[in-house]
């Protein structure tokens, strides 16, 4: 009988022992990949690239758009070259820093994985949405319908997460076998997948202080600088001076948190990618090889 079971402290234990072994630093190729996305990300916002570059002219109204569509598509890509790295890293092969542009080769594949996973997503994001409906127009009350919009919306986020792990291997699956597909490796993410979404989820739950550690960071820095002048607004009321000086602390308490939790970010990021792969690797070492095939030999 197939043991139904991951030993997660062997998997975050060698997790940390590949961070310690791998050269270059794991830490380092973290800090690569995090600024090629997330500070790539946070240098468009504050350049409006995203969000201020709205003008009277059709064409510059289309730019937003399509630098964030660019974006996105970039990131994704790059978050599965870091994933290649935690893969290769893990089972000890030659992982670099070129590793982390090495899913550019199969982008296209990448993005069919990404689309595969979205559209099954979508249905079953809607499948819960008809019986929440009707129940939501029966309602009279305006104050109860409020209150039953963010009750359900606050209960799809688990319930997405929890089927989003079904296609957890797939970007995996896509690595070890790309001459198959997206679409098989969404396929087979599933079956693999099947009556062990709660091992996954027990080691994604083992991850929750760091994390924690993270958004304390990130309110404790919007709060010092927030709190300034929220307590002069109380004072003195809005003007256009402390509703602009709200903005400001605002941005800087952002930049700020950013920083604060970069450290731990830089630790999460190998750790986490590590013992996911771990994860996959366990996983499939369960799999029972398959049975010989067997041809006829005319000359016997």
């Amino acid at each position: 009988m197939i043991p139904m079971e991951i030993h997660r402290k062997a998997l975050k234990d060698r997790a940390k022992q590949t961070m310690r072994q791998n050269v270059p630093s794991a830490w380092l190729v973290a800090l690569l990949f995090w600024g090629l996305t997330t500070g790539v990300s946070n240098l468009s916002d504050l350049a409006g690239f995203t969000t201020n570059l709205a003008a009277s002219s059709y064409g510059v109204q289309f730019f937003p758009l399509f630098f964030t569509l660019l974006l996105t598509l970039y990131s994704v890509v790059m978050d599965f070259g870091y994933k290649i790295w935690c893969l290769r890293a893990w089972r000890r092969d030659e992982a670099n820093f070129a590793t982390l542009i090495d899913g550019f080769g199969m982008a296209g594949q990448v993005l069919m994985m990404e689309i595969h996973i979205f559209v099954r997503l979508f249905g079953w994001c809607l499948l819960p949405m008809f019986p929440a409906t009707l129940i939501i127009s029966s309602v009279n009350s305006l104050e109860v319908m409020v209150l039953l919009v963010e009750l359900f919306t606050f209960a799809l986020i688990p319930y997405l997460y929890f089927i989003r792990l079904r296609y957890a291997l797939t970007p995996y699956l896509l690595m070890d076998r790309p001459e198959r597909g997206a679409a098989a490796a969404v396929r087979e993410s599933v079956n693999l997948m099947r009556g062990w979404k709660m091992e996954l989820f027990k080691l994604d739950l083992s991850f929750l202080g760091w994390y924690a550690l993270e958004w304390g960071l990130t309110i404790l820095a919007q709060v010092i600088f927030l709190i300034p002048t929220v307590l002069g607004i109380l004072q003195s009321g809005a003007t256009p001076e402390t509703l602009l000086t709200l903005a400001a602390g605002t941005t800087a308490g952002s930049l700020v948190g950013l920083l604060l939790c970069l450290p731990v970010e830089l630790w999460l990021l190998p750790y986490t990618g590590l013992a996911r792969a771990g994860f996959y690797d366990a996983r499939i070492s369960f799999v029972p090889p398959a049975p010989p095939v067997y041809t006829y030999d005319s000359n016997r």
